[in-house]
């Protein structure tokens, strides 16, 4: 099962992204701790990609969800390069934690900067609702 759709690379896509990842875990009958994890780390990602990254214009960013080898994996591509320094619009202490939470709660986390794109990969075994 996958699902691969663009949205806008603007604050407003994050909550469509969650959506979309809440569905199909839902379809899935995933338990709540898990659809949780996963909706979360797709919120990060994505909102890491509108505000660090670039939309490909015009579609925006890429979102991809994957269900095999017992496991949902997620992707968000964005048509930016990874800098070594990510800039913000916020004030300091405030964000720069959303790699460290992704990490904290998916079992796996690619980032694959390449010229002109950054993908953000993640994976987490999958529980069901018996």
């Amino acid at each position: 099962m996958r699902r691969e759709t663009w949205l806008p690379a603007a604050p407003e896509g994050v909550p469509r992204a969650r959506a979309i990842v809440r569905e199909l875990a839902d379809e899935l009958s995933l338990d709540p701790g898990t659809t949780w994890d996963l909706v979360l780390a797709t919120s990060e990602a994505f909102a890491n990609a509108v505000e660090h990254g670039q939309p490909c214009d015009p579609r925006g960013i890429l979102l991809r969800a994957e269900i095999g080898d017992g496991r949902m994996g997620v992707e968000v591509s964005d048509c930016g390069c990874f800098p070594a320094e990510p800039t913000t619009t916020k004030l300091h202490g405030e964000g720069g934690r959303g790699m460290r939470i992704i990490e904290a709660i998916v079992d796996q986390v690619e980032v694959h900067p390449d010229r002109g794109s950054t993908r953000v990969r993640f994976a987490k075994r999958l529980l069901t609702v018996s």
